[in-house]
């Protein structure tokens, strides 16, 4: 740029280049003040007029040549007449007496060509041709807006002293120098070549007062400050955050690779791990007998006891990986196995059966010491000691207890009294435990409205999934009993208050039962065709959320696809908008910002507006400290899912893990840290993390954990998986890294949202059918195991073929 910038200044100052430069010919810098304004980019240093030379600047930045200005020159910018051109003197003016100049023109001639040239005293441009007289009044006004700088130093450099170096520094790269000709200080920046007359301390200082005393305009395009971190988390793909940064679009460089790599090197070490111990159990088992079992359960004294309580996603994942021949795990849970949450909508439909995305317990991992069927119901933190309250899985017919004599003639059992659920419950049994592992979930917040507790039902469990599923089922019949057949108006309307279905709660939960119910309904209520065809104008699925969108996890685009989607298919989405008061046949509804309100006479209510904290939870915290008390009831943890404890002692024993856990992480588009949301994807990967810990043998008494000295370890095979760790630098024990993947959610019609992420980084986001094709990939894809794989994609093929089950058990 230099160099042909030069070459067309040469061309200009030849005959040959008079030719084709505009009237005005070459222009140079106006004063330094106003060289920084210009933000000039292609420099030539000092051309005078009659030359067109560039001169050159000694070792200490000083300028050499005909002009000594310090501003450097460029190619259509200002500056005032250099030292070596002369005013015309008063012979020469008299020539040209006769013919006056503009107000503010002054003649000179260039002492090299005795060429006259013009300068103008307002905006300090200078032209090889004599100006006209209309362009004086242009120069005024740039003289009133783009010089006023300089004005204003000449009018204070008089009476100012300007500053010493020792009395004010100047910033690095600055240094200072004098112009020949005025005698006035300029400083140079060395970094991009800018000038000024102005010390650059006094510079920043005004122009940060300019900046808090300019006027904002009233619909500025551009957000305010405090909303910028909201705006960026609004942008739904990587590409606009990049465009909003002024970055490469296309350059995915914010994915946290070291994260991905990490977690990838992880499941490598969980594989083997699970496959190391299988075999290990085959071998143990095949050569095992009755004496060898007693001395393994007298070996148990040397194996850590690991309680783990609960069979949710932490629980499920920690029990998974978890190395049962150098921990000894037993985990309570009043329900004997995991459940694949995300697809209980689904099974409350019949499009899936509960059964397959279930997983015991015990399966899981068939080496785990013992599950112990019962709830967590006291705690003593500081001897590590739990109390455990036996509880069964009652069916009408009862059960058979343990017979305590045999009938010697024909070693049968003799035949007892069938014991219920009240006369084996509230048995508790003390259970010792050297590492506490606390995964019980969270519970259903409805207590908060009235009649919500006792009418609405929920989807947290496969069993929640099967009472709602018969509920459905039943109000189908009532409305087909033939005491409510008819076209009379009563008869109508108690027929569409039976089939009417309301779904409180606008998260994943509420918008996918509401799609799968209102997809079951019209395929059942297809006229001509559907087993319930007569119902075919009666039902109806009304979806009720408090908020201004639905899935506020979601972007606002998908949000308001999710809603259009439903209304689309026929559901009535109800937002901003409360529960009052649930009855077992209506309920009272109150929009936000209205004191009225309505009445819905329905047939069933599902509940899926929020969580609480179980009462486990809230009796373990009475023994904690107050430093424990998280946002919600939660228990709040630090990086390593410790949570806090009364003494030294028992500290680094209890890891809080999943919907109970509280802890706070950095994100990405945020100066304030978040809370991790409860999801399934956190509460997962929490406990592969916790088993990780354990497994390594990490000293958890310690922070950070450390893995203990060699010797001192009682392991005799740990020197392979220390020397692993020790070669990924994990002899401390890293903090839990979450990364986020992205969300999926159904909205009923073959339809999904998917929004797909690594870490805070959104990737891509889509709806409709191909995200519906992604949605079941996934969730195919992260089932537990391949029986349930095959269990599932057979239900969805039956469904599609032969249409969901009516039956009701």
């Amino acid at each position: 740029m230099r160099v042909s910038t030069a070459v067309l200044l040469l061309l200009a100052l030849s005959d040959v280049g008079q030719g084709f430069l505009p009237t005005g010919g070459l222009q140079r810098h106006a004063f330094p003040a106003l060289s920084s304004w210009a933000g000039g980019s292609s420099y030539l240093d000092n051309i005078s007029p009659s030359t067109g030379t560039t001169t050159d600047k000694d070792d200490n930045n000083n300028i050499n040549g005909a002009a000594t200005h310090p501003a450097e020159l460029s190619y259509g910018t200002t500056m005032g007449p250099s030292q070596a051109a002369l005013p015309v003197t008063q012979d020469q003016h008299m020539n040209v007496e006769n013919d006056m100049m503009p107000e503010g023109w002054t003649m000179y001639y260039d002492p090299e060509s005795g060429n006259p040239y013009y300068y103008c005293d307002i905006d300090g441009t200078t032209s090889w041709d004599r100006p006209a007289a209309h362009e004086t009044a242009a120069a005024a006004a740039v003289q009133l807006e783009s010089n006023s700088a300089m004005n204003s130093y000449q009018q204070t450099s008089a009476v100012v002293p300007e500053p010493t170096e020792e009395d004010d520094p100047l910033p690095e790269g600055w240094t200072m120098h004098v112009d020949p000709q005025s005698g006035h200080p300029y400083y140079y920046f060395e970094a991009d070549g800018t000038s000024s007359w102005e010390r650059p301390q006094q510079q920043q200082q005004q122009a940060a007062t300019a900046t808090i005393t300019a006027p904002v305009e009233e619909e500025s395009p551009i957000p305010e400050e405090q909303d910028m971190e909201r705006f960026l988390k609004m942008v739904s793909t990587e590409i606009g955050v990049k465009t909003l940064n002024k970055q490469n679009p296309f350059a995915i460089t914010d994915v946290p690779y070291d994260v991905v790599l990490s977690k990838g090197f992880d499941q490598i070490e969980d594989s083997i791990m699970k496959t190391r111990q299988k075999m290990a159990a085959e071998r143990y088992y095949a050569n095992t007998d009755d004496d060898d079992f007693v001395g393994a359960e007298e070996e148990d004294g040397r194996r850590p006891t690991v309680l783990v309580l609960g069979t949710g996603w932490a629980a499920h994942a920690f029990v998974k990986v978890a190395n049962t021949f150098d921990l000894r795990v037993v985990v309570v849970s009043p329900v004997n196995h995991f459940v694949f949450t995300p697809m209980l909508a689904s099974a409350a439909v019949g499009t899936v059966e509960p059964r397959s995305m279930t997983e015991p317990i015990r399966v899981s991992n068939p080496t785990i010491d013992n599950y112990v069927e019962g709830r967590a119901v006291g705690i003593d933190v500081a001897n590590k000691e739990l109390t455990v309250e036996v509880t069964s899985k009652q069916t009408d017919e009862g059960i058979i207890p343990m017979a305590t004599e045999m009938d010697n003639e024909n070693g049968e059992s003799p035949q007892s009294t069938i014991y219920y659920e009240s006369d084996i419950n509230n048995k508790l049994i003390q259970l010792k435990y050297d590492h506490l592992i606390c995964a019980v979930g969270t519970g259903v917040r409805s207590s908060m409205v009235e009649g919500a507790e006792e009418h609405c039902y929920n989807l947290k469990t496969s069993d929640d999934s099967k009472r709602l599923r018969t509920a459905i089922g039943e109000a189908l019949e009532f409305a087909s009993r033939p005491e409510i057949r008819g076209s009379d108006y009563a008869l109508t309307q108690e027929r569409k208050r039976r089939v009417r279905f309301v779904i409180i709660g606008g998260g994943p939960t509420g918008v996918e039962l509401a799609g799968e119910l209102n997809d079951f309904l019209q395929e059942i209520c297809e006229p001509k065709v559907g087993a319930y065809q007569r119902l075919a104008n009666d039902y109806q699925v009304m979806l009720v959320h408090g908020g201004p969108d639905l899935l506020p996890m979601f972007n606002p685009d998908l949000r308001k696809r999710a809603k259009e989607s439903l209304e689309a298919q026929g559901v009535e989405v109800r937002l901003n908008t409360r529960i009052a008061k649930v009855k077992s046949n209506f309920v009272k509804l109150q929009k936000k910002g209205s004191d009225e309100l309505e009445v819905v006479p329905n047939g069933v209510t599902v509940w899926g507006a929020g969580n609480e904290p179980v009462p486990f939870v809230q009796e373990m915290l009475s023994q904690l400290p107050e430093s424990a008390k998280g946002s919600a009831g939660r228990i709040n943890v630090d990086p390593w899912l410790r949570c806090p404890t009364p003494t030294a002692e028992s500290f680094g024993s209890i890891l809080v893990l999943g919907d109970v856990a509280c802890l706070e992480v950095d994100t990405k588009y945020s100066s304030v840290p978040a809370i991790l949301p409860q999801t399934a994807q956190v509460a997962g990967q929490q406990g592969y993390f916790a088993a990780r810990l354990l497994n390594r043998g990490y000293d958890l008494a310690q922070t950070p954990p450390r893995l203990p000295k060699k010797e001192d370890h009682p392991f005799d095979d740990f020197s392979l998986l220390r020397i692993w760790l020790m070669v990924r630098g994990l002899e401390e024990a890293p903090d839990f890294n979450f990364l986020n993947l992205g969300l999926l959610a159904y909205v009923g019609g073959g339809e999904a949202l998917t929004q797909v992420q690594v870490g805070d980084v959104p990737l891509f986001d889509f709806a409709g059918k191909f995200a519906f094709a992604l949605w079941r990939s996934v969730y195919l894809a992260k089932q537990v195991d391949s029986r349930n794989q095959a269990m599932i994609s057979f239900d969805w093929l039956r469904s599609n073929v032969y249409g969901r089950d009516i039956t009701r058990f």
